[in-house]
């Protein structure tokens, strides 16, 4: 039987397929931030430090902003009922994600759900609003998810084959091979619905347990 499920959250719960640039958006930084995420890309920075980056344009932001804005980010068509019906199961339901911790921590409060794991930027401000002071810490990258699945897996006592894996991007497929089921929704690549065993055209959660029913009923009979 199914026993842990792993969902991606930017683009696979939520809508919003990436945090950074959303977040850059709707605080007046995008213009600021676009010469760093070119030396992303072109790997001339590493992850922590365009993070950091990301993290010193908004100093001073309270961290109250912060989440009513990412509280607006909604959350994909059948994300609660597809939860609620694993945890319904008795399926632990956790959260592996290269956005903001802070994000995945909202989610995991809203649905009753954990561990979560994402990259962590840090506020000051003791007995006032908390404010972004720009420290950051990268606990995931992008080539990283499948250790940290790995470790969950151990932790927990599942195995890959009761291990059910939810992404959209390259960075999920090492999630997917850590699972006896792997969903792929709405995904940007060839090569992410290629190598999953499910694949959700539209970015609807709603029909992945009657996929799962389908493709897996010894896993979700």
């Amino acid at each position: 039987m199914l026993k842990l499920a792993v969902f991606d959250l930017d683009g696979t719960l939520k809508r919003v397929p990436d945090p950074y640039i959303y977040l850059h958006q709707r605080l007046g930084t995008m213009g600021q931030a676009e010469e760093f995420f070119a030396q992303g890309m072109a790997g001339q920075i590493d992850y922590e430090e365009l993070l950091r980056l990301d993290a010193c344009l908004w100093v001073g932001t309270p961290r109250a902003t912060l989440e009513a804005l990412l509280r607006q980010i909604p959350y994909l068509p059948g994300a609660q009922e597809t939860v609620a019906a694993l945890k319904r199961r008795g399926v632990r339901v956790a959260i592996i994600s290269t956005g903001l911790l802070l994000h995945a921590e909202m989610v995991a409060e809203d649905f009753g759900i954990g561990p979560v794991f994402g990259n962590e930027i840090f506020f000051d401000g003791d007995g006032a609003e908390p404010v972004v002071n720009g420290r950051v810490q990268a606990h995931l990258t992008m080539g990283q998810k499948g250790e940290v699945m790995e470790r969950l897996q151990s932790q927990l006592g599942v195995s890959p084959a009761g291990s059910l894996a939810v992404g959209d991007t390259r960075s999920d497929i090492p999630l997917f091979e850590r699972a006896g089921v792997s969903v792929a929704v709405n995904p940007n690549q060839p090569e992410v619905a290629a190598a999953a065993d499910i694949v959700l055209a539209e970015p609807d959660l709603r029909p992945l347990l009657a996929h799962l029913h389908r493709h897996a009923p010894h896993l979700w009979p």
